[in-house]
């Protein structure tokens, strides 16, 4: 599961403690449109919401691939089966869809360090392949980091930890991304967006 990259608008919730529609209800009025994190020892999910409806629902067993469900009964019997840690990310309108809607993705097995190939250079030959996906950046020494999202070698915008809304199409944060990978040396894992999906 992909989570974005922003500081959560809350975080370190228990679902002991949560009734989900209401609290459901008590982000739409909030903050308008994002996303709910539940994380437990067998299961993670994730509930993207706007002010008016619930958009998405993802459920990922340990070791299963991410399934998307079509009722919000189906993620409210898991939120209440396990004691989960709930973090909220609040998304900018013209985010959140892209979110709730990304296609599905293969990671890829191995992660690359800017040692070996800087980003500049990384991004230049995934733009010769047309590559549609993501570069998950995480820099060393530095809980920080960014998601690069591409679509047919184009880079479409990112989720930086420094930034807001999930989706900065700003080319000062992309700059900002890759300065600090030049001075705290960064780790890239890869997502590619599976066609027809």
């Amino acid at each position: 599961m992909l989570i974005p990259r922003e500081k959560p608008y809350l975080q370190g919730l228990n679902s002991y403690y949560l009734q989900l529609e209401r609290f459901i209800e008590h982000m739409q009025g909030d903050i308008g449109a994002g996303s709910i994190h539940c994380r437990s020892a067998r299961v993670e999910m994730m509930i993207y919401f706007n002010e008016s409806e619930i958009i998405s629902n993802l459920i990922q067993e340990k070791g299963q691939t991410v399934q998307v469900v079509p009722s919000l009964e189906i993620a409210r019997s898991t939120f209440y089966c396990s004691s989960c840690s709930v973090n909220v990310y609040q998304l900018d309108a013209n985010a959140i869809y892209f979110w709730a809607q990304m296609p599905a993705f293969q990671r890829a097995k191995t992660s690359l360090k800017s040692s070996e190939i800087p980003l500049p250079d990384l991004i230049f030959r995934l733009r010769q392949k047309q590559f549609s996906g993501f570069i998950d950046v995480q820099l060393m020494r530095k809980d920080e980091g960014g998601i690069l999202f591409f679509n047919e070698g184009d880079r479409i915008g990112g989720s930086f930890s420094w930034s807001t809304g999930g989706m900065s199409t700003s080319d000062e944060d992309y700059n900002t991304l890759l300065s600090r990978v030049q001075l705290n040396d960064g780790l890239f894992s890869f997502g590619s967006f599976i066609k027809g999906s």
